[in-house]
């Protein structure tokens, strides 16, 4: 994996990348980074060229002086990735995969050649954020998570993932973790409109038990076109528990 810094309207932008071929550029989840989808790069590095961020406030990214809105994430993510590669594709976990989605109404849309949105909820639009927002501020108001909370998300628990997310919990710090997320609130009730209105290929990615069984239901009444992926016994990061079935999904879809 090569360290990379990119320059945006936010400052630098730090990346990790590897291999060759078509441009895949991935955005992790809020609270974490690009080593997020290490698993997942290597294994497609044979048939793409990988790219992840640390987006702007997380990792070793510049801090925005100001709110960022998802759009503008989403905005910024595209101007990247078409600077880097033509018809690239743009995927994420969570919030990443919100902002994957948001990319489809950016400017350049047009020059994208699909979206992967990970775990991307469905039904959480913003009487959602609003009736939950306490449990949202206890889960990412503060780096230090306990770890019984944290391993539950994983279908592996080991020393060096716990230390992997203490780090990036940390670097980003409560403040920019929240700030993501009222970016994503104040976002909620675009999603389903937005996938109704897709204009590229775009295949939908879920652990099992995850968010999987309201995608299941929603995605063919709100885009037929929509490809959605079951990864077994995993849940909220699948591209972590079995990244060889998400690695195997996209290469189908994309390679």
């Amino acid at each position: 994996m090569d360290d990379i810094f990119l320059q945006g309207p936010f400052g630098r932008v730090h990346c990790r990348a590897t291999g060759e071929g078509r441009l895949l550029f991935l955005m992790h989840s809020a609270g974490r980074s690009a080593h997020e989808f290490d698993a997942l790069a290597q294994r497609l590095a044979g048939r793409f060229r990988v790219l992840s961020w640390d987006m702007p406030g997380h990792g070793d990214s510049d801090r925005p002086q100001g709110h960022v809105t998802l759009p503008q994430f989403a905005d910024l993510a595209v101007e990247l990735a078409c600077s880097l590669g033509e018809r690239p594709i743009l995927g994420g976990g969570s919030v990443g995969a919100a902002i994957a989605l948001a990319a489809t109404g950016s400017p350049r849309a047009v020059e994208l050649g699909g979206i992967v949105p990970i775990e991307l909820p469905l039904t959480r639009d913003g009487t959602w954020w609003a009736r939950n927002w306490s449990m949202i501020e206890t889960m990412f108001g503060c780096p230090e998570e306990p770890e019984e909370r944290a391993r539950a998300r994983f279908r592996t628990w080991t020393p060096e993932l716990a230390a992997r997310l203490a780090i990036d919990r940390h670097k980003a710090g409560g403040h920019a973790m929240m700030d993501l997320l009222w970016a994503g609130r104040d976002d909620a009730d675009r999603v389903q409109p937005r996938i109704r209105a897709l204009a590229v290929p775009a295949l939908f990615i879920n652990g099992d038990g995850g968010v999987a069984p309201e995608a299941a239901t929603l995605l063919p009444s709100l885009n037929p076109a929509a490809v959605l992926r079951l990864v077994a016994d995993s849940g909220h990061f699948p591209h972590s528990d079995d990244p060889e079935a998400v690695a195997r999904a996209i290469e189908e879809m994309f390679a």
